[in-house]
């Protein structure tokens, strides 16, 4: 072990004597300190795996022992888990659709949730001409269609036009994923002009951040590779490669498909054909943990409900770069602020002695390669998911401008309060602002509303700093952070402390694979 990391291990273990020393007397420079300790270059963007992702745990574990929570997994800290990992860039997929087998340099593929071990996989597909299902717009692409199973073939496309900056939004590739994964399909296959001539022209934000995550390592749960709605196979395909494989069995070639659906007269369902997907690739299998901290309730029967708090402190890694270059992605605000405020809540809340509730505080790793940790804590949980009576997850919420979003799917009681708590700390809570990208899929609170759990994500915003190297701590705004954590506590105190349980709402829009 180098010098250097000798000295940062050191840190760690010396970490609960010096903030003992400094716990009444500097609450924000704690936060502080957790955010520019996570956020380190030593570090190394805490990717999932990682040595980086090792030590941010062991400081975690540490923090919460200082501050005298129990452990939370049978006596540990730690919930570990296993997971395979494998380099897309040294993979050979075989991909054929009718039986065409197609170039690899004719596609992009991002093979979430298929684990290379179980392939060969084929699937029969089925068109759902755009694949867009927004309620409130009266647009559901997926009426009278079974894609269970299937492989769903979608076109570039909306009934409007397209935000070209909108990556996340239901009407691009991503999110047309998560529409045919919550309707229980095996894979999308989307076609896109984007993808022209005989290789992916990666000019818009949609495939630039589809391709940088396709081509960046893939770290899967071996006991369930599919953790999110997100986590399904995605290939886009040209209008070239359509024509030539499926513009048959799908009655029409992509322009004269995407003129019926302007029209209104283009008919979805059954496609004539399938999809086979082959991967050989090498893999490797790695463990690494969720770390668990437990604040037990003091009445008799409250205390079997929970309240659970979640933040992710695994980030992106490393890009390879020119050398002199940084290519160190620190994700200071993705999430060292999140894991910082959860672990400052942790701090405060043990000081308190009226709570009747049971309190978890669950920082997870591998969010960034699909929710994968709080996947494995939904399906192994510390607190039994029927006593859960609430989830507040914390991602992203270090770039306050006296307002914090609150991503409340399921519960309009649940939003006012932090509306309220909110303005006790100065603090102006904001509706979700981009409620058509259901951002509730793409965050750990998914793991409990999925299981009609009241749950409430919170973050400031999306910035031009997301999943670069330019996410550095210099850019946190400390005084507005520190708001949202009295926040933060407040609302978790206020249901630890016995108020009714909120209620919850599942929206018409809020479909779960089953």
């Amino acid at each position: 072990m180098s010098v250097r990391k000798n000295l940062l291990v050191l840190a760690v273990a010396l970490t609960p004597i010096l903030v003992g020393c400094e716990q009444e007397s500097y609450p924000e420079g704690r936060v502080e300190a957790d955010v520019r300790f996570l956020a380190d270059d030593l570090l190394e963007g805490r990717l999932t795996p990682s040595h980086g992702l090792e030590v941010a745990a062991l400081y975690l574990a540490n923090q919460l022992r200082a501050a005298g929570l129990e452990p939370g997994n049978e006596g540990s800290y730690f919930q570990p888990y296993e997971v395979g990992v494998f380099n897309p860039m040294e993979a050979e997929y075989r991909i054929s659709i009718n039986g065409v087998t197609i170039p690899q340099s004719q596609y992009l593929f991002w093979s979430m949730g298929l684990r290379p071990e179980q392939t060969p996989v084929e699937y029969d597909l089925v068109y759902a001409g755009h694949g867009v299902a927004i309620p409130e717009e009266g647009v559901d692409d997926f009426q009278d269609l079974d894609v269970a199973g299937r492989g769903v073939v979608a076109l570039r496309g909306a009934p409007w036009e397209l935000d070209p900056n909108a990556i996340f939004a239901p009407d691009q590739g991503i999110g047309k994923v998560v529409q045919a994964a919550a309707r229980n399909a095996a894979m999308l296959v989307y076609v896109s002009e984007e993808i022209s001539g005989s290789s992916p022209a990666e000019t818009s934000p949609e495939l630039m951040f589809i391709s940088t995550m396709a081509g960046g390592s893939l770290t899967q749960l071996i006991e369930d590779p599919r953790t999110s709605a997100f986590s399904t196979p995605l290939l886009i395909i040209g209008p070239e490669v359509f024509d030539r494989v499926l513009a048959g069995p799908a009655g029409g070639t992509y322009t004269e498909l995407q003129a019926s659906l302007a029209a209104g007269e283009s008919a979805t369902g059954d496609i004539p054909a399938s999809v086979r997907i082959e991967i050989d690739v090498g893999t490797t299998r790695h463990t690494v943990s969720n770390v668990i901290g437990v604040l037990r309730g003091t009445d008799p029967t409250l205390r079997d409900e929970w309240v659970v708090l979640t933040a992710h402190y695994d980030h992106v890694g490393v890009y390879p770069m020119p050398p002199g270059e940084d290519g160190i992605c620190n994700g200071a605000d993705d999430n060292a602020s999140g894991t910082a405020a959860v672990l400052e809540v942790a701090r405060r809340l043990v000081e308190e002695d009226d709570l009747k509730r049971s309190v978890v505080f669950a920082f997870v790793s591998g969010e960034e390669k699909g929710l994968v940790g709080s996947h494995y804590y939904a399906a192994h949980p510390v607190a039994p998911l029927d006593q859960t009576v609430l989830n507040i997850n914390v991602d992203m919420v270090g770039r306050s401008d006296g307002t914090a979003q609150a991503i409340v799917p399921a519960s309009d009681e649940l939003f006012q309060k932090a509306v309220e708590l909110g303005a006790e700390a100065g603090l102006t809570i904001l509706p979700d602002q981009q409620p058509s990208w259901r951002l509730s899929y793409f965050t750990d609170s998914y793991h409990f509303a999925r299981h009609d759990i009241p749950a409430v994500f919170f973050f400031t915003a999306l910035h031009e700093d997301y999943h670069l190297p330019s996410d550095e701590v210099e850019k946190v705004r400390f005084a507005e952070l520190g708001q949202i954590v009295d926040m933060l506590t407040e609302l978790a105190e206020y249901y630890a402390e016995g108020a009714e349980a909120p209620a919850y709402q599942r929206p018409a829009w809020f479909l779960t694979p089953g």
